[in-house]
């Protein structure tokens, strides 16, 4: 079945919004400022094509959906408004839509976008959720492919208490993390760190650090030592030098979790 706001012939088409069944399979849909108000209640796709049309107008019950373009740009492989996407990119932007609309229709504290194949965080989404955004309180964005975290996403999201990166491709933070004060749990692991991200030392309510399986040596010690609420540090799988082991311990008060003396750390990801 095919669907499109102006469906080529000779498609046996369907168009939005009259449906006189309830909709089980699609194999093809085009995004425009028409067939948006109905992409939360599709079935995964096999293809989906993106107009570069604005959507000026979407009811009322899809408000989280207004702003989404062009929400292609944040996927690997998305090239415009005709190109042809796989299917598991299809299902990857109707995830993200449908996931962004439950956050603020339910007022949710929580907004999870893992396995959404991101490359960047949505641009839409802070216009999406700029009156929500106070009262996000977790955020999880594992196993995409994000090479960064921008200032502006730190800010929006200012009131977070746990962050969850794990499987992306960072090797730095923002020194915007500096002010999320409620902060208390971030997990970093699998990713690209050579350095541990010092930003996270000055944050005086964080209590779990999870950096496991990265690529950092050297451990600002004396720094994760002052922190009052420090319960957790996960180093393992780092190639942590030995002065760290030997220095560490007698100085700190938290959990300090490293792979085995001679243990190699993990190979890094493909």
């Amino acid at each position: 079945m095919f669907f499109s706001a102006n469906p080529p012939p000779p498609f046996n088409c369907m168009r939005f919004p009259r449906s006189p069944s309830p909709i089980k399979t699609v194999s093809c849909v085009t995004l425009t400022a028409r067939t948006l108000p109905h992409l939360c209640s599709l079935p995964p796709v096999n293809c989906m094509h993106i107009s570069p049309q604005p959507v000026a107008r979407t009811p009322e019950r899809l408000p989280a959906a207004r702003s989404l373009f062009p929400l292609w740009k944040c996927f690997p492989g998305g090239t415009g408004c005709s190109a042809c996407m796989e299917k598991k990119m299809g299902e990857a932007v109707a995830r993200v839509a449908r996931k962004v609309n439950e956050t603020v229709e339910n007022g949710a504290d929580s907004l999870d976008l893992a396995d959404c194949k991101l490359m960047m965080f949505p641009i839409g989404i802070y216009k999406v959720m700029r009156n929500v955004a106070e009262g996000i309180h977790l955020i999880t964005l594992a196993n995409n492919e994000l090479k960064s975290v921008t200032s502006k996403f730190i800010t929006t999201f200012s009131q977070m208490r746990e962050l969850n990166l794990e499987g992306n491709y960072l090797h730095r933070l923002p020194e915007e993390m500096r002010t999320l004060l409620h902060l208390k749990v971030i997990n970093l692991s699998r990713n690209k760190f050579r350095h541990f991200p010092e930003q996270l030392t000055t944050l005086k309510a964080l209590e779990t650090i999870n950096l496991e399986e990265n690529e950092i040596t050297d451990v600002p010690v004396e720094k994760l030592s002052s922190m009052e609420s420090l319960q957790s540090v996960n180093l393992k799988s780092n190639p942590l030098n030995e002065e760290v082991r030997v220095i560490a311990r007698p100085l700190i008060k938290f959990d300090l979790l490293v792979s085995p003396k001679g243990a190699h750390a993990a190979p890094p990801q493909a």
